[in-house]
């Protein structure tokens, strides 16, 4: 039905209160609260700021400057400029940075951070609360009972200490080795800039950037004693850490700043084993919390009409809610949708399959010829139907594939060359997806904002725990750190059902429902069950739906029963095999040497990286590691 695609002018009925989806924002702040007053009472502070709000998924830093004067001693003082592109509307900014990490076996590395202040040119509220935990420092930053829209401008500034590495023995220089922008970012980064000023000229920088620190960067440059780094854009989780070199004494005042790891948190003795009850007590409340979060997932649904069916415009609806997750068989596709989004609202995001269905598609429908050559050798050519009325993203399908020549063969599409086209490939179906309207917000991104999230709380609230424990240990009570128990049940919960976090609208469970039908309807039919009309290519017809699907091959299977059977099927017309392979199964072994081509560009780019920097995996700085790796990290977003 051409009409799933979009609907206007329903005028929609919500079920009573009782039934109603929380929107994720509100389910998160609850959540919030409840822990808040949870880790009031245990003196674990800073989880307010890590809880992911609504918007949080959806907005944007535009701009991330640090700029960073060092003096003699060590101690930096720091200038952080971030422009907030808020997509809707919000109160504020919040961060936190790592200030006690492992350094051996006996002892941990302190960074100190103090005099923070905060302005805001473009007039945003500055009101800021901190709060300090054992191993973080915590900023939030805005007006609860104000919003801002737009890009809004924050200037952080604070100084830092014991980030210095005075004297490192395999360089042989002074190096500070900076993770800057922490892996626990909830929102994306564009254009991030990181300057340090030096009493004495830089010898050399490097950088690195991604989840663990390893890919290169952008772009870094030492010119007198300025280092300067620059990364276009970091996704959520990503990180970003700059390393550089100075002479030997340029830091004369600076030391490490050492202290003993803490005592053991969680030894029973001594009260532990009431501290243990207690926190069972709130484990039992965390799994209560969890079986909330779990009815959060559910889809909406139309109520009054057939699974599957949209109202006529303008009638009224009511609305239900109820997860999709199966449907009775439907015998053909979704109507005017293409395959590509038939299998991603099934399986909630687009994939490669994606791609590789689309490329076949195209194929059936006249635009390309598909010739299979010896083993996994494959040759795409054009043919002489023009592509007109293609959609924006095939026709990009359609332009990318022959970017590099009039010929398509596996080794162009395996090639380092094709991975830029591949990428943009991946961009365009996932924002074709998303801007179908068929989910509240984005699932990937409702996905990635659980995850971190519960990650953020079972790490936090573990920390601060431990934290709490660590001070009672010192004074001889042990076992408070079982506290940090329900805090990491709550968090991992929330990792394991993040699933089933991505809402349907109305309109896209409809879609759903008949996906799944024809999901099943590909998985489950039978050789003498299939029928068509004659002279129809229903093999090559349904084939990238079945791509999508991931059961292309049980598919060719199945005309390769019906052949044997002496069914009349169709040749199809857009492809060559080779040998004397069945040509069923042929195309079933060409389809999967396309998805091969996608990781083979993968490895050719990721090699060339690697080549053009000198081989180097990243993050060990200049010392190969002999400090102990880069230090600093945290996190932040949007509330």
């Amino acid at each position: 039905m051409a009409n799933l695609l979009r609907v206007r002018n329903l005028i929609i009925i919500k079920e009573p209160d009782n039934h109603k989806i929380v929107r994720q924002g509100r389910t998160l702040g609850y959540v919030k609260r409840l822990l808040h007053a949870i880790a009031a009472a245990l003196i674990v502070i800073g989880l307010s700021f890590i809880a992911p709000s609504a918007h949080a998924a959806s907005d944007t830093i535009t701009r991330f400057d640090v700029h960073a004067v060092v003096d003699k001693d060590g101690v930096f003082t720091v200038t952080q400029t971030i422009d907030m592109a808020f997509a809707y509307s919000g109160h504020g900014i919040y961060a936190w940075y790592i200030t006690r990490q492992g350094y051996d076996d006996t002892q941990d590395r302190r960074i100190n951070y103090t005099n923070f202040k905060v302005s805001s040119p473009t007039g945003a509220p500055t009101w800021m609360e901190t709060s300090t935990g054992d191993k973080h420092i915590s900023l939030r930053i805005g007006d609860p009972d104000r919003s801002v829209t737009g890009t809004q401008t924050y200037v952080i500034t604070y100084t830092a200490s014991g980030i210095v590495n005075p004297h490192v023995i395999q360089s042989g220089m002074d190096e500070i080795y900076w993770n800057v922008v922490g892996t626990a970012w909830e929102v994306p980064i564009e254009n991030i800039s990181i300057t340090i000023e030096s009493p004495s000229d830089v010898q050399q920088t490097i950088c690195y950037t991604g989840s663990d620190y390893k890919a290169p960067c952008t772009n870094h440059t030492a010119e007198g004693r300025v280092a300067s780094f620059h990364q276009d854009s970091l996704n959520p989780g990503q990180g970003f850490a700059v390393v550089g070199g100075w002479p030997v004494g340029s830091f004369p005042g600076a030391t490490l700043d050492l202290v003993p790891s803490s005592q053991n948190p969680f030894d029973l003795a001594s009260g532990g084993a009431k501290a243990a009850g207690g926190a069972g007590v709130l484990s039992v409340i965390a799994g209560f919390l969890l079986t909330r979060i779990n009815k959060r997932g559910r889809d909406e649904q139309f109520a009054n009409v057939t699974p599957g069916m949209v109202p006529v415009t303008g009638d009224k609806v009511e609305i239900k809610y109820e997860e999709v997750k199966d449907a009775a068989v439907q015998f053909q596709p979704p109507q005017g949708i293409p395959p590509r989004l038939v299998s991603a609202v099934v399986r909630e995001g687009t994939s490669d399959d994606d791609i590789t269905a689309t490329i076949i598609d195209l194929a059936v429908r006249g635009y390309l010829h598909f010739e299979q050559g010896e083993g996994s050798d494959f040759t795409i050519r054009r043919t002489s139907l023009e592509p007109h009325g293609l959609t924006a993203v095939e026709q990009r399908i359609y332009d990318g594939l022959f970017s590099l020549g009039p010929v398509v063969t596996r080794a162009t599409m395996s090639s380092q060359g094709f991975y830029s086209t591949y990428q943009s490939f991946q961009s365009l179906t996932s924002k074709e997806f998303n801007a179908q309207g068929w989910y509240k917000s984005s699932p990937r991104a409702v996905v990635s904002a659980w995850r971190i999230g519960g990650l953020l709380i079972a790490l936090m609230g573990g920390a601060g725990a431990v934290f709490v424990g660590g001070q009672f240990a010192r004074n001889g009570l042990l076992g408070v750190g079982w506290m940090a128990i329900p805090f990491i049940l709550l968090g991992l919960g929330m990792m394991a059902l993040a699933k089933r976090m991505p809402v349907r609208t109305a309109v896209g469970s409809a879609v759903a429902i008949q996906s799944f039908g024809f999901k099943k309807y590909l998985e489950t039919a039978e050789a003498k069950q299939i029928k068509w009309e004659e002279g129809q290519d229903i093999f090559s017809q349904y084939l990238p739906y079945a791509i999508g699907f991931g059961c292309a091959d049980r598919w060719a299977k199945i005309f390769e029963e019906l052949v044997a059977m002496g069914a009349p099927v169709p040749h199809p017309i857009w492809y060559t095999g080779y040998g004397r392979m069945p040509i069923w199964m042929s195309i079933n072994n060409s389809v999967g040497s396309i998805e091969s081509t996608f990781g083979e560009s993968l490895r050719e780019h990721v090699a060339a990286q690697a080549q053009a920097t000198g081989g180097s995996s990243g993050g060990s700085g200049f010392s190969g590691g002999g400090f102990g790796g880069g230090v600093g990290g945290g996190g932040g977003g949007s509330w």
